[in-house]
């Protein structure tokens, strides 16, 4: 089998990579302890994000729907006077500025052929101490007060549950892929596993894939006749999104001779270095997805291609001699 040496003179190329942009809300303008409240629908925009705010003009006006950024920092009052503080205090990472959103939100992604990757999350103070105390609206979670409490479920283990679930769009149609986050879970058998969120997370929504605008729906195990009992409230900060991007890499000289073959591959891909020197591998598919990364020394390293769709892969190669880069071809199986 014919083995493509990979040597490099110094030359410089392009490679389609993912470019992450991270909204962290920070560039907002606010008065200390106050929120975006405008008095009519619109939308606040970041370098990569448009979130709608939706206003009502009914009942002397109140905010209806969509995101509003904030500074409050309010975790006490648990009412619904108090619907911008989170029970974090801050923004991540003790940063001043985030968003609150509301069941059947809508961002919109200002660039194509985006990932939302995700963002950090938590719970209002509001949906907090509701989850947690109950009201006169919504139940104390865990609590005895539901369908077969005390019979057929223990007092103290009704199983509540308070979650988000985001699905993407794409040219107008909803994805079939979905992300879910659990804001609260007493479903537990063990109900000292119970619990609230009251920190800022990391909610992954890579699944959703490419899209251009993203929806949350948030669901309670706690609802009535008129619909969810529970706030349909929750906090979110970071906002990162990834797309492409035409990357110029300097190739510098690589003395440090490694095959890779072969290309045009099926199955497996081979790497094999002639030196110990550890070097850093990264393949990348078309669409500029890291599809494989990791180390690799003297030995061969396997790559398992048989899942790859045919097309047109790159691969890097890094190390203290310099980078490598070559185009590959994945072959039908």
């Amino acid at each position: 089998m014919k083995k493509n040496i990979l040597t490099f003179s110094i030359i410089l190329i392009c490679l389609w990579v993912k470019a992450q942009t991270i909204a962290d809300f920070e560039s907002f303008t606010l008065s200390p302890n106050s929120a975006f409240s405008p008095s009519i629908t619109t939308v606040f925009q970041t370098s990569n994000a448009q979130f709608e705010y939706e206003w009502d003009s009914s009942f002397g006006g109140f905010w209806s729907g969509g995101f509003a950024y904030t500074n409050k920092t309010d975790s006490a009052n648990g009412s619904f006077s108090n619907l911008y503080g989170v029970k974090a205090y801050t923004g991540y990472s003790n940063s001043a500025n985030f968003v609150v959103g509301q069941d059947g939100g809508v961002i919109k992604l200002k660039s194509p052929n985006n990932t939302v990757n995700g963002f950090y999350i938590t719970n209002t103070t509001y949906a907090y101490k509701v989850i947690r105390n109950g009201d006169s609206f919504s139940r104390k979670f865990g609590d005895t007060t539901g369908a077969g409490s005390g019979t057929t479920i223990a007092q103290g283990s009704y199983p509540d549950f308070f979650k988000i679930t985001a699905r993407g769009y794409l040219n107008g149609i909803l994805k079939p892929d979905s992300a879910e986050f659990y804001l609260a879970d007493f479903r537990f058998s063990n109900n000292a596993q119970d619990y609230i969120v009251n920190a800022w997370q990391w909610f992954n929504t890579t699944a959703l894939g490419v899209v251009d605008s993203i929806t949350f729906n948030i669901f309670s195990s706690d609802n009535s006749a008129f619909g969810m009992n529970t706030p349909a409230f929750f906090a979110l900060d970071n906002f990162t999104t990834s797309g492409p991007n035409i990357t110029a890499l300097k190739q510098l000289e690589n003395t440090d001779r490694t095959n890779v073959y072969p290309n045009p591959f099926t199955q497996t891909l081979q790497i094999e270095k002639e030196t110990d020197e550890e070097t850093e591998v990264k393949l990348y598919g078309p669409d500029g997805k890291i599809l494989f990364e990791g180390y690799t020394g003297k030995n061969k390293t396997t790559v398992n291609t048989s899942g790859f769709a045919p097309g047109v892969y790159s691969i890097i190669l890094r190390n203290s001699k310099g980078t490598t880069f070559k185009k590959l071809i994945k072959n039908p199986s």
